[in-house]
């Protein structure tokens, strides 16, 4: 359906359609980031809440030489750090998706305001109509909601969600937002 639309636009104003498709691989970066990140992320919260359980475990066993020298306060304190690694964890996994999250609207944003940009200009040059441009303007639409249905479904598209296909790279990525980087 997005490829009918998308040829339906292209043949309706292709100076239009080209910066229209620019929001899909921008799209794609942004997702493959941030579905890295996430990645990453959930693997530290992992090994934290398995320390703070093997902490948890630990002190229960060893409950009496603990008490015997004394050390509550240590385990407690120990206990009361892992807790918060793993709050800080969470915290930052919830910045993150807001931060990808503002990301990807503004590069919406930033495409539909180019694309309007444009769309003036060639109205004002008269190498399109209002009636083109307001079919051009509703196919964006239908198109951007197919794209973004495939995008956030890891089954329609596994190569874009790293954390289904960890080694699958549709196209590469520049060197500053590589997996190299980002584990930096």
């Amino acid at each position: 359906m997005a490829l009918v639309v998308g040829a339906f636009m292209v043949g309706l104003a292709p100076g239009l359609a080209l910066l229209a498709l620019l929001e899909l691989p921008l799209e794609i970066t942004t997702r493959r980031i941030q579905s890295a990140r996430k990645q990453a992320l959930q693997r530290s919260m992992v090994e934290a809440s398995a320390r703070t359980a093997s902490g948890v475990q630990e002190s229960v066993a060893a409950i009496e030489t603990i008490r015997i020298f004394s050390a509550e306060e240590e385990e407690e304190e120990r206990h009361s750090w892992d807790l918060a690694k793993e709050l800080k964890l969470k915290e930052q996994m919830d910045l993150e998706l807001a931060l990808f999250t503002l990301v990807q609207r503004v590069l919406q944003l930033a495409i539909r305001v180019l694309v309007l940009f444009q769309s003036h200009q060639q109205l004002r040059d008269g190498s399109i109509t209002r009636g083109v441009l307001v079919t051009f303007l509703l196919y964006q639409d239908t198109v951007g909601h197919h794209v973004r249905v495939i995008l956030g479904n890891p089954h329609v598209c596994p190569s874009i969600h790293v954390s289904v296909h960890p080694g699958a790279t549709p196209f590469p990525l520049p060197r500053c937002c590589s997996m190299v980087s980002m584990n930096s």
